[in-house]
């Protein structure tokens, strides 16, 4: 049987430039994002999110270890290729998300993680979602692919 995919970490930065924060769970506000995160209420992009998996194979690529936050992705999960859930919607715990894009890294990559970082994550950078319904995110929490109801059908 595979393993569910989960939120294995939370992160939050409360002003520009602050360093992140590891917390255990987090309010995810509707149409807005992570509470007390100062990059949320982008439109399109009220959260981030990126694999586990991804960071640790860059840290091994570049020979350090990725601090907890350096990635600027706020939600950090394991078991589940993101990329290829734009488009879709996630529910990660009681929080629903519309993944809108995928989140390029930045050149600030460079500072926060390492020289090399930016290339090392290039088309790897994790996505960008829209919270569609809020709720209590906590660190364990499992993240599905919320399935598409087919047109004409009625839930019941």
């Amino acid at each position: 049987m595979a393993t569910a995919a989960e939120v294995v970490s939370i992160h939050r930065a409360c002003a520009r430039g602050a360093p992140a924060e590891s917390l255990t769970s987090a309010e995810i506000r509707t149409e807005f994002g992570l509470e007390g995160d100062f990059r949320s209420q982008r439109p399109g992009r009220h959260v981030t999110l990126i694999e586990e998996e991804t960071l640790r194979a860059v840290g091994e690529q570049l020979g350090i270890a990725i601090p907890p936050g350096g990635s600027r992705r706020q939600i950090v999960v394991r078991g589940m290729a993101l990329n290829a859930t734009v488009g879709q919607t996630l529910r990660v715990g009681e929080v629903v998300l519309a993944v809108t894009s995928r989140c390029d890294p930045c050149v600030k990559m460079e500072g926060k993680i390492g020289p090399g970082a930016r290339e090392a994550l290039a088309n790897r950078g994790g996505v960008c979602a829209r919270v569609l319904a809020g709720g209590l995110l906590r660190v364990g929490d499992a993240v599905v692919i919320e399935p598409v109801a087919a047109p004409g059908s009625t839930a019941g």
